[in-house]
């Protein structure tokens, strides 16, 4: 048969009375389900917490006791016997917990924030250490739009603000500007065109009229039912569609391309030149030569003969000397003087 060893056991009540435990002496209260051990003056519970319903818990009395609540309202707390109440030793919310935000100090990660600065949870001020504003007063200042919305397209500073219409032509004169070839339809053209196409352009005469007046040399396009003008920078390239010529601008006219660095000048027995679009030169008449509007003629006389075979110098061996063998070179073979 198995041996069984038992300790002195029974209930709280009966222990209490039983009183203290002999030195080393183990108590088992079978109601309360405590393990104690006397040292001859006291007993002191061992073992583990106590747990249950928090309804089902004993009465306070016994320093040192812990008591789990496992079921009803505060289950998850545990308590702990000081000899005169259940003290709750741990927090599950922060209603649980004592003091207030101003026990905290502020840190190097995270700061307090006054209480007179939070409106149902928000804060309603800011600051940058120096100026600080009320959220009413930023949000008078952005919802203020005089301070927000003037238009300013003349200015160039960060602060100004632009039109869509600015910006838009702003993109368009970017466009213009990596666009050297962008095409014109007419140079000549004094009155803006009665029906325009979004997207026309032309380069506007002198003593244009309507829209255009007083905008000579300048590229117009029409955009969104206006016309846009843009100054032209030197070096500006346009096709003119109804010439299909070419022409750059040069910081004081529109030339035709090449015509500002190439000049056609007359050389010996010509005259004429010049840059324009048509160039003629013409062959200088004079010592012998005529130049008329259908041919050029050469005056026989001292030596020189014409006939159908050409022109011809009279050479007759005596006087003159053919030399082939030496050069092709004409000398004079004699001089005579002649007689009294």
């Amino acid at each position: 048969m198995a041996q069984t060893i038992q300790i002195k056991r029974g209930t709280k009540a009966e222990l209490t009375s039983y009183g203290v435990l002999k030195a080393g002496e183990l108590g088992f209260c079978n109601d309360t389900k405590e393990v104690y051990i006397g040292d001859g003056t006291s007993n002191s519970m061992v073992g583990r917490a106590l747990s249950g319903p928090e309804a089902s818990r004993p009465v306070a009395g016994a320093v040192g006791r812990l008591y789990y609540v496992t079921t009803g309202t505060n289950s998850g707390y545990l308590y702990f016997d000081d000899g005169a109440a259940w003290r709750r030793v741990n927090a599950q919310k922060l209603s649980d917990l004592t003091g207030t935000l101003d026990d905290i100090a502020d840190g190097a990660t995270y700061a307090k924030v006054l209480k007179a600065d939070i409106s149902a949870g928000h804060i309603n001020k800011v600051s940058d250490g120096t100026n600080v504003k009320t959220a009413a007063e930023i949000k008078t200042h952005i919802d203020d739009a005089t301070k927000h919305q003037v238009i300013n397209d003349a200015g160039a500073t960060i602060t100004d603000l632009w039109s869509a219409q600015k910006i838009k032509n702003e993109i368009e004169l970017a466009k213009h500007n990596i666009e050297p070839q962008a095409s014109v339809k007419d140079q000549n053209l004094l009155a803006p065109p009665a029906s325009p196409v979004e997207g026309d352009r032309y380069i506007i005469p002198a003593g244009a009229t309507g829209a255009w007046a007083g905008k000579t040399n300048q590229i117009v396009e029409y955009q969104s039912a206006a016309w846009v003008f843009y100054v032209p920078a030197v070096g500006w390239t346009a096709y003119v569609d109804d010439e299909q010529k070419i022409y750059s601008w040069n910081g004081s006219a529109w030339v035709r391309t090449g015509g500002a660095l190439q000049t056609i000048t007359a050389g010996n027995g010509l005259i004429g030149g010049g840059q324009a679009d048509a160039v003629t030169l013409n062959i200088g008449a004079g010592n012998g030569i005529t130049v008329t509007a259908d041919a050029i003629a050469v005056t026989a006389g001292k030596g020189i003969t014409l006939d159908g075979a050409g022109v011809a110098v009279s050479v007759d061996g005596s006087s003159i000397i053919y030399d082939a063998a030496n050069g092709n070179k004409l000398t004079v073979a004699s001089i005579d003087g002649g007689t009294f």
